[in-house]
């Protein structure tokens, strides 16, 4: 673009200098023409009046010769134009002829003729004037046309050139956000690198010693109990990038479902107390008298909004200290009920730096904070964008060595509907009769995923017939006696056929209760759109894989 600039400017003031330079030429051309007319007559009426001037013949001579051919003593431009040219040609055989016919005079001939000759001669000079002038207004109208195009050229090279540095400018912006996100990526890689390595040695390593003290129920146990936590730590946070890849790409829906705000603050108490307590930090969750008992709203997600801050603030505040979590109506009046859950605590603070940031994917105070605390960053990420979508608004309050206090505000409608049942738990002895002895076809490809399934199967009081393929599980179904299975839990991802299609064949077998028959699907791919096929090819259930027993326990409660 520079480049084009500078070409442009050139031709531009090349144009201009030649323009200048031709007119100039043309206007001198213009009044030699003129000036061979007037010496012309001027030497008419000396030779009339018998005075001879044979320099100003020279003169003429010479002048005319120079307005044929330019150049000369005066400089004169060639007119590149066929009518001037043919005049002066013309001129010059007249003024041969009107030579002679002064050498007549001046020998005593009549002058008649020569008067004669110098008029035709006078009105010919006229006419190679007029067309010198002509030629010379063409040109300029030619310069002009040519200036306004460069001008044009120049005013639109200097407009791209605007657009160019713009777009510039833009692309090296775009460049170092790609790269700043890049760095930030490659960051959270390393991260999660070291934070999923981490539960996976646990796992590994304690499995290991597991199997080398199975002698000793007390220590296996305790080494299945670190396990289960470095299992369920793993999962958190494989739960934790599929939530923030869902958010980005715009597939998160919120549930709207009446919730009990009392068991919300229980399960939330039950869920921290013991880790508080090992860390030796004071934890409470109240709710105020005046909320409502039942709301409506997506409680799973709400519960992982206030999880995700509570988590933070038990992490980052030492031995010693407070953690509290406060559930309280606001004041505002209107159809929705005002909630606000103020969760404070007496730990290490944020920045002023840090809280401009805070809620960007893959954000951490620094690299020593990821080294002492762990974690993948995203939770807070998470937490803003929930909190967006169900139009709520969320506040910090903080200062370094000084705690900090967030404050999530939402607006949930009031439910009308009774509260809702406690959550009951099947291994504790408390199944419903309806609900003991059911008869499972679980279809599974994994070995080591049956195995689990059937043995927590086989814990709930349940029994089951396996398959290995969806083929399988439908030749199972279609041949068994009418109500030989109560349940089918069918895995999505298998070979020959899959649950999808296993579910449609078993669906329209035209047997009875093949249309009745609960259903569940079970697999890792937990995105809305896995789930909506599941639905879709008739499930009734969907369960993501690693299942909890407890949820599994929730599903069959409500289809039985």
């Amino acid at each position: 673009m520079p480049v084009l600039l500078i070409i442009a400017f050139l031709l531009f003031g090349a144009t201009s200098l030649l323009s200048i330079r031709q007119l100039q030429g043309n206007a001198r051309v213009i009044n030699y023409a003129g000036l061979v007319r007037g010496a012309t007559q001027r030497l008419i009426k000396q030779e009339l009046n018998h005075v001879e001037n044979d320099a100003l013949i020279a003169y003429l001579d010479t002048l005319l010769n120079d307005l044929q051919h330019g150049g000369g003593d005066y400089h004169l431009t060639r007119l590149h134009s066929t009518a001037f040219q043919s005049h002066i040609l013309t001129m010059q055989e007249h003024w041969t002829q009107m030579k002679q016919e002064i050498q007549s005079v001046r020998s005593g001939a009549s002058p008649q003729q020569l008067y004669v000759l110098s008029e035709s001669y006078f009105k010919l000079a006229d006419e190679t004037v007029s067309y010198a002038e002509n030629y010379t207004e063409s040109k300029v109208q030619s310069a002009i046309y040519w200036l306004l195009g460069l001008d044009f050229v120049l005013v639109l090279s200097v407009i791209v050139f605007w657009i160019f540095q713009r777009i510039q400018k833009s692309m090296y912006f775009a460049l170092q956000a790609a790269e700043s996100a890049s760095r930030e990526k490659s960051e959270f890689l390393s991260r999660m690198s070291h934070e999923i390595r981490t539960p996976m040695n646990g796992i590994i390593g304690m499995t290991e010693i597991a199997k080398r003290s199975v002698q000793n129920p007390e220590k296996t146990l305790d080494y299945l109990n670190k396990i289960s936590v470095s299992s369920e730590y793993l999962l958190s946070l494989i739960n934790d990038i599929l939530d923030m890849s869902r958010i980005e790409s715009g597939k998160i829906t919120l549930s709207a479902l009446p919730f009990s705000m009392e068991d919300f603050r229980s399960s939330l108490y039950i869920m921290f107390q013991q880790r508080a307590e090992e860390a030796g930090i004071r934890f409470t969750v109240e709710i105020s008298p005046a909320m409502p008992r039942v709301l409506i709203g997506d409680e799973l997600r709400l519960r992982q909004i206030i999880v995700n801050i509570t988590s933070n603030a038990l992490k980052f505040t030492p031995e010693g200290g407070v953690v509290s979590v406060l559930i309280q109506k606001g004041d505002t009046e209107s159809e929705l009920v005002p909630v606000n859950f103020i969760i404070e605590d007496t730990g290490i603070g944020m920045t002023e730096e840090f809280m401009q940031r805070m809620f960007e994917p893959f954000e951490q105070a620094d690299s020593s904070t990821a080294r002492k605390y762990g974690g993948s960053g995203l939770g807070l990420s998470i937490s803003y964008n929930l909190i967006k979508l169900m139009n709520g608004t969320i506040a910090l309050e903080s200062a370094p060595g000084k705690g900090s206090r967030f404050t999530v505000s939402l607006a949930l409608p009031l439910s009308h509907e009774a509260c809702p049942p406690p959550k009951t738990n099947l291994l504790s002895q408390e199944t419903a009769p309806s609900q003991s002895g059911l008869h499972i076809l679980l279809a599974e490809d994994n070995e080591i995923n049956w195995e689990i399934a059937n043995t927590l199967l086989e814990i709930m009081g349940y029994t089951s017939e396996h398959a290995w393929n969806g083929r399988e599980a439908v030749t199972l179904y279609t041949n068994a006696p009418d109500g030989h299975f109560d349940l089918i839990l069918m895995d999505v991802m298998m070979p020959e056929m899959d649950g999808l299609e296993a579910c449609r064949t078993i669906r329209s077998c035209r047997r009875p209760g093949c249309d009745t028959i609960p259903i569940i699907g079970l697999s890792a791919n937990v995105f809305e759109q896995d789930v909506k096929l599941a639905l879709d090819s008739g499930m009734s259930d969907y369960l993501p894989k690693p299942f909890d027993i407890h949820q599994l326990e929730t599903i069959i409660s409500r289809l039985f």
